[in-house]
């Protein structure tokens, strides 16, 4: 073989092998891209799942508040029936006494009359017997026949009666036990309501096991709460404006000093006034320890914006001061929300709560119960989150409380 076709030969296996390198390099990059697309529509997937899981807790917990008010309501309606079941045994007792009484007189009226003999005061009026004794004894019978028809007439509407809160009796009877029937289901439907809710936060729990999805959760959830505050904010912000002009004009008007507030005008200035300087001035939203301050490390970079308390559930959450609900609804991470407006940019926020018991544009006193404790938006155990802001940034609440 000469030298030129040595060549040629060497050439052509270099060039075959480039040819299976780039082929192999293909190969290998396409399984690469494969993989990445794979990968990305299992990221999208658990994506998917992760926001079904958070709208599955929403609405379980939202089911539980609304099972939570219709027991509530039952309870009270069970506790009124069973005061008119009470009431209506008493009458009955006391109606049933009274027609024991009625029938002992007219018995004895009865005795008395065929006591007398024959002689009847009819007999005597057609009788030819003059005498003013005659008059005065046909006086006499009639008297006795109307007390007796009187008696008798009375009987029968003590027994009408005793029959109707017989009746009425059976009928609240029959009503408690449908209510006590009721009350058993609701209460088997909250206990099954709460496992699937408690499932859903082992699942979210087990989805959120990696520190970054826990974080970028964590950044979402703020981020989410910071977008409902400046939505409800630019909401109310009409009303907000003419409550300070109505306060400016008060203002005006108590210049004279002969110029008295009436109730209105003070719950407005109340509202509109902002909270003042950290003095430890108000009373806590809900007795108990704290879990998490202000400031505490949260995850990775992010910290505690407000506080959480330690709470029994179902205690009442109290509005630290005058305000007006600015918003009131259910967010990821925070369950359901409360946020008040107190003037001069001051804000106060309650979460985590097991129920909400008043409305958006409602007029809230210091002191007024605005929630319950509880542990919605996934949280293990019952406490309250409590913020307040100035201007739209969050403060230590601890300032504020005594």
């Amino acid at each position: 073989m000469s030298i030129c076709q040595k060549i040629v030969v060497i050439i052509f296996i270099g060039l075959m092998k480039i040819s299976f390198l780039h082929a192999d390099y293909n190969q290998r990059l396409e399984s690469l891209r494969s993989a990445i697309k794979q990968q990305e529509k299992r990221l999208e997937q658990q994506k998917k799942e992760h926001n079904e899981l958070i709208n599955n807790l929403k609405k379980q917990e939202t089911e539980i508040a609304k099972l939570l008010t219709s027991i509530e309501k039952n309870d009270l309606s069970l506790v009124k029936l069973d005061q008119e079941i009470n009431n209506l045994i008493e009458q009955i007792n006391l109606l049933t006494i009274k027609q024991k009484q009625q029938r002992t007189i007219l018995s004895k009226q009865l005795e008395s009359a065929f006591k007398l003999g024959n002689i009847t005061g009819l007999e005597m009026i057609f009788s030819n017997e003059k005498s003013e004794r005659n008059d005065r004894i046909i006086a006499y019978y009639g008297y006795i026949n109307q007390v007796r028809q009187q008696q008798i007439h009375d009987l029968q509407d003590t027994q009408t009666q005793l029959n109707e809160k017989k009746v009425e009796l059976q009928e609240k009877h029959v009503l408690h036990k449908t209510l006590q029937i009721k009350q058993k289901e609701q209460q088997a439907g909250l206990e099954k309501r709460r496992q699937n809710r408690q499932n859903t936060i082992i699942t979210l729990e087990s989805a959120m096991q990696l520190n970054q999805q826990k974080l970028a959760d964590l950044r979402n959830n703020e981020a989410k709460l910071q977008t409902e505050i400046a939505q409800a904010e630019r909401e109310n912000r009409s009303i907000a404006e003419e409550e300070v002009k109505q306060a400016k004009y008060i203002e005006e008007k108590q210049k004279n000093n002969s110029y008295t507030l009436n109730s209105d005008e003070r719950a407005l200035m109340a509202r509109v006034s902002g909270i003042g300087k950290p003095q430890h001035q108000f009373s806590w939203p809900v007795n108990g320890s704290v879990a998490h301050q202000f400031g505490e490390l949260l995850q990775g970079e992010l910290h505690w914006k407000g506080m959480v308390i330690n709470a029994k559930e179902g205690t009442e959450v109290k509005a630290i001061a005058d305000g007006r609900v600015i918003l009131a609804s259910w967010l990821q991470g925070y369950g359901f929300v409360v946020a008040l407006e107190h003037g001069k940019g001051d804000m106060s926020l309650y979460g985590y709560n097991q129920r909400m018991l008043v409305e958006v544009s409602d007029k809230i006193k210091r002191g007024q119960p605005i929630a319950l404790v509880g542990s919605s938006g996934g949280q293990n155990t019952a406490g309250l989150y409590f913020e307040i802001r100035r201007d739209g940034k969050a403060l230590d609440p601890s300032g504020w409380l005594k």
